[in-house]
């Protein structure tokens, strides 16, 4: 399959700041890839190299095989962009900026309002008018309303309502279903979890964990609730990676990792009257690379990086 991104040793210094140091990653035709780290951990610093916005140290940047800094005008050509904190012209009304950012693509005139639609978008309030949820939805909108083959996205779901989150959701989907490539950074385990086929972990600024989201998830615990109209026998929840924690007559709490279906099952066999289960937080996944306890803190057969201080990625080094 082909391959739509690909970094080899990618770094990026600011003076005596960390931003990354040799990310290495590709991204095939059609997958939607996650990219998750903490604050300061350089998954800003990574997109704006991705999209041509600033210049790499070191190392390369290849966007369906354009030099993302080299061929930067050609490769943007191919992508849609939705920053971490967009800035429109406040006086605009939502219709006249995408209007605006859909002439700068070669776009049809109102080749928005399909999205703009499903996402509840008002498109007559004046921008500086609209509410920060509101502002993102047209950050959502002028990233689906084209048909470029990659969309590189930076918390792209950030301020939006659960009902708005699950349409982005739907709309990530289809693009995957039309053969469109995904970069996505979120802090939203759900969103990720639902939405992409891997997710990479850049830590201190690099990359230490690449894995299908399945198998990132599977190692970790979920919190499961149970309330029941009968407190079952003892020995009931007897099953492996199943932890109960505690078990207060009618009311249950369990930990399940890896698969849920053995537990879904155990469970279906009783009356129950309510149950919640939640994915782990997405510290709890961070946790796993940043304790230096644990063996898995470095990537696998790679030294463990020296203490480096954390970029502030100050956006003065767009010009860089």
């Amino acid at each position: 399959m082909a391959q739509v991104i690909e970094t080899v040793g990618l770094t990026k210094s600011y003076g005596q700041r960390r931003g990354i140091v040799d990310v290495g990653f590709s991204v095939s035709e059609g997958e939607v890839f996650g990219f998750l780290g903490p604050n300061g951990a350089g998954k800003t610093t990574t997109i704006r190299l991705l999209v041509g916005a600033i210049r790499p140290t070191s190392g390369s940047a290849r966007v369906l095989g354009l030099d993302t800094w080299a061929d930067a005008t050609r490769a943007h050509a191919s992508m849609a962009y939705l920053s971490s904190d967009p800035g429109y012209l406040g006086e605009l009304t939502a219709a006249e900026q995408l209007d605006y950012l859909a002439s700068l693509r070669g776009l049809a005139k109102g080749a928005w309002r399909r999205v703009a639609e499903r996402l509840e978008l008002d498109p007559s309030v004046r921008i500086r008018k609209l509410s920060r949820g509101n502002r993102q939805k047209v950050a959502v909108v002028q990233a689906f309303m084209g048909h470029e083959p990659l969309l590189v996205m930076d918390e792209p779901t950030s301020g939006l309502d659960p009902l708005m989150q699950r349409e982005f959701l739907a709309l990530l989907a289809e693009a995957k279903a039309d053969g469109r490539t995904v970069f996505l950074s979120s802090h939203n385990l759900p969103e990720v979890e639902r939405g992409c086929d891997r997710v990479a972990i850049i830590r201190e600024g690099r990359v230490v964990d690449i894995s299908p989201v399945q198998v990132l998830l599977g190692e970790h615990w979920r919190s499961v609730n149970l309330v029941l109209d009968t407190p079952p026998a003892r020995g009931f929840f007897d099953l492996p990676d199943v932890r109960v924690l505690s078990e207060g007559g009618r009311d249950i709490h369990l930990m399940v990792r890896g698969d849920v279906n053995p537990l879904l099952r155990r469970i279906a066999q009783l009356e129950i009257r309510d149950v919640a289960i939640t994915t782990p937080d997405i510290e709890d996944v961070f946790m796993r690379f940043y304790d230096p306890t644990t063996r898995e803190a470095a990537a696998p057969g790679s030294p463990a990086p020296e203490p480096v201080r954390p970029a502030t990625e100050p956006s003065e080094e767009v010009l860089a």
